[in-house]
């Protein structure tokens, strides 16, 4: 199933990446290849319907085998497995360790191998498979990331960490429509998540929705005036606005919380320059 997934990805990524064009990328290309643009989304449509029903045919194939198989194994007419207190205790304990190597020494990858074993004594630990995905996030592992994601909102479904580290993992892939949509969610269960928010605004600024990217960082801002990562995305959504003088305000603001922060550093830079230049 979980080749099943990450082939899925692969597939809708792809699509994404050929056939959806912002209008900004549109206006980049060079006559030949709109014209090229244009034919292969036509012949796209042709083929979307076609493999549609093939797609559709194969599922409901795949669900007759499931259904089959429960039914001449007999599995819903006796629950002989049940996890013992010992497991979900011992589950719990590596959940505790995974989570430090997470939280307090950024040992992402060892972070993972704990939560694999803690999985094994329980597989719905929700927090182990939450963690487990924001570790893949961490690491750039967006696609891995969003499979456990959802792995882990299969056991809670309003899991707002598990919903925020899809959202942000999406954005990551560039899949912007998208990652606002589950940042929503996230934000239906807890309106002052100010990561979700501040995935929520990056994601309109990266699809030039400067006014609303402004307006949702704001929100996340009255509810806490030094969250590092909405400090620097108002400082990028000023900047792309070239408003230099008033991103420098919130670069510095944010420096001011994480001074060894690079990334905000560089755009610092680059706004002074700007200035200098004019």
């Amino acid at each position: 199933m979980d080749m099943a997934y990450q082939q899925f990805y692969l597939l809708i990524g792809g699509i994404r990446s050929k056939y959806q064009k912002s209008k900004q990328q549109f206006i980049n290309l060079d006559s030949k290849q709109m014209n090229s643009f244009f034919a292969q989304s036509i012949k796209f449509k042709s083929f979307e319907q076609t493999n549609l029903i093939l797609i559709k045919q194969s599922i409901q194939d795949f669900q007759d085998s499931i259904v089959k198989l429960l039914s001449d194994l007999k599995l819903t007419e006796l629950n002989y497995y049940q996890i013992s207190n010992l497991d979900i205790n011992k589950s719990e304990e590596l959940y505790k360790k995974g989570y430090k190597l997470y939280l307090d020494d950024d040992n992402y990858k060892e972070a993972i191998k704990i939560f694999d074993q803690s999985l094994i004594f329980n597989p719905k630990h929700s927090l182990s498979l939450w963690c487990k995905a924001a570790s893949l996030r961490m690491l750039g592992q967006y696609n891995e990331a969003i499979i456990w994601a959802d792995k882990a909102l299969q056991v809670d479904p309003k899991d707002c960490n598990s919903l925020f580290c899809k959202a942000a993992s999406l954005r990551m892939l560039g899949q912007y429509n998208e990652a606002i949509i589950w940042a929503d969610k996230a934000l239906q269960v807890d309106p002052k998540d100010c990561s979700s928010l501040c995935t929520k605004s990056n994601s309109l600024r990266q699809l030039k929705m400067f006014k609303q990217s402004m307006e949702v960082i704001e929100q996340s801002l009255q509810i806490n005036p030094n969250h590092f990562d909405s400090l620097w995305a108002k400082g990028k959504c000023l900047q792309v606005q070239n408003q230099y003088q008033e991103a420098l305000i919130f670069y510095e603001k944010a420096l001011m919380i994480n001074p060894n922060n690079q990334w905000t550093r560089d755009r610092k830079d680059e706004c002074l320059k700007a200035i200098n230049q004019k």
